[in-house]
């Protein structure tokens, strides 16, 4: 499994218009072959930082990801609403033992 944390802040009065943009974003990649979790948080101590948290089966899985007409969309419309990121973080993990039962 492939988990993606991602990181970017909205620009100044730009924060409504982020929402809409990544809203739309969340039903075509939950519905891409592959992704098994696909979210995206604001942080409770700067309201214009974004989470984003995805889980993936594979590499192939986010290359599609990364490859899809939302995803090249999000890449054209994104930079006049942040000021930083995308700060993109793509980690292998391996299932364990629940820690508690």
């Amino acid at each position: 499994m492939r988990i993606i944390i991602a990181e970017m802040k909205a620009a100044p009065g730009k924060r409504a218009q982020l929402i809409d943009l990544l809203n739309g974003m969340l039903e075509p990649s939950r519905m891409e072959p592959g992704c098994i979790s696909y979210r995206y948080f604001f942080s409770s101590e700067d309201p214009d930082l974004v989470h984003f948290y995805e889980q993936w089966q594979n590499q192939a899985a986010i290359d599609e990801h990364f490859a899809s007409d939302h995803f090249r969309d999000l890449g054209v419309r994104i930079p006049d609403l942040i000021i930083s990121g995308p700060d993109i973080r793509i980690y292998d993990a391996a299932p364990v033992e629940p820690a508690i039962s």
